[in-house]
């Protein structure tokens, strides 16, 4: 039988439509094929992206390449860094060039941050922090982003300091590996959630200050906040704040089934708000059973969860869901009762650790991200 002979290129593009996993073990068929696989621009031209949330243990993602209707392949389990003991909670920060910034919290609210590749399982500890000094306890508040270039990584930090109430804010620099000189801030609100958002050089963190619901923004170059008002007549129960097709997005709840996606048009404008989807979905008047948004997969799908950990992706231009799982799919889990945070606003529930993020799979070490 005579030898088969694959050109480069056809071969790039079969590979190129695999899964992760197939493919990180491909690597080991020949020095030929392990190169053309570790060659950055190939990984770059394959452009895989998924959707990484933390189900406590192990973490969870939605591969966007497979047809939501294959449920055997649409979701993927991804063993977590060594670093998340038991007992440690875990937050997704950020994400760059294929590496998540995953924060783990202890009870004490001592806290690691750590670079993360989901891929190859590769981590990298870049900061053990002590507890906050107040004595109140409060998690720390983080954003994850870069100023004017790329390779201007930067992580900032919100510490709640008692009992003068106000909050003391640094930066972390990925290329130096050191913290700013803090500063201080005023607080007449509270943060809605742990993390921010970022988009196109701009963090933003929900806040609440009595009686409404306000954005906090930060410009990661000028180091300059903002304040940024939610639309006029915005009444909710709940929101989750997400970018999708480069606007910055908010999405409510308003009782227990409504649905309204609003878009900002433009940067830190507030009078750019647009609603661009309404819906309903859920039982009306079951808050045992209430769904609330997690993330937007593409521009037109939310992923939405419930109490018992049960998956949804809607689609609003087709106006119907779609269920991933069963409460049976993560009968391993820890309990589900501590995937629900108590807040302080409104004394109702939030999603403190389901906060998820959409990256692209990559090779990169989580020990070179400083330096790409």
């Amino acid at each position: 039988m005579a030898n088969v002979h694959i050109g480069d290129d056809v071969l790039r593009n079969i590979l190129a439509r695999l899964p992760g996993k197939p493919l990180l073990r491909f690597r080991c068929t020949s020095k030929h094929w392990n190169r053309l696989i570790s060659d950055p621009y190939f990984m770059k031209s394959r452009s895989r992206r998924m959707v990484l949330f933390p189900l406590l243990k192990p973490l969870v993602a939605i591969d966007e390449n497979v047809p939501v209707k294959d449920k055997t392949h649409s979701m993927v389990r991804i063993p977590s860094p060594p670093q998340h003991q038991e007992g440690l909670e875990i937050s997704i920060v950020g994400t760059f060039n294929g590496i998540v910034l995953l924060a783990l919290t202890h009870k004490s609210f001592s806290c690691q941050l750590i670079l993360y590749n989901p891929l190859t399982c590769a981590s990298n500890v870049l900061v053990v922090m002590d507890p906050p000094s107040s004595e109140c306890k409060f998690s720390y508040v983080f954003g994850f982003g870069h100023g004017e270039t790329m390779h201007d990584l930067k992580i900032v930090r919100f510490e709640f300091i008692a009992p003068i109430l106000w909050f003391k804010w640094d930066v972390f620099d990925l290329k130096t590996s050191s913290w700013s000189t803090p500063q201080y801030m005023k607080r007449g609100f509270w943060f809605w959630g742990d993390v921010g958002v970022f988009l196109n050089g701009f963090l933003y963190w929900v806040i609440y200050e009595y009686p409404c619901f306000e954005i906090l923004a930060l410009n990661v170059k000028e180091m300059v906040f903002s304040r940024i008002k939610l639309p006029n007549g915005l009444e909710h129960t709940w929101l989750l704040l997400e970018s999708t097709g480069g606007c910055l997005c908010v999405i409510t709840i308003i009782g227990t089934t409504r649905f309204d996606m609003w878009l900002m048009k433009e940067e830190c404008d507030e009078n750019s708000w647009t609603k661009v989807h309404s819906f309903t979905f859920g039982l009306k008047d079951d808050c045992c059973c209430k769904f609330l948004p997690v993330c937007i997969l593409g521009n037109t799908k939310i992923l939405l969860t419930n109490c018992s950990i049960q998956l949804v992706i809607y689609d609003t231009s087709k106006g119907s869901g779609i269920m991933l799982n069963g409460s049976e799919t993560f009968d391993h889990f820890e309990r589900i009762s501590r995937i629900f945070k108590f807040s302080n606003v409104h004394k109702t529930f939030y999603f403190k650790d389901i906060r998820s993020i959409e990256y692209v799979e990559s090779l990169v070490s989580p020990l070179d991200i400083c330096f790409i």
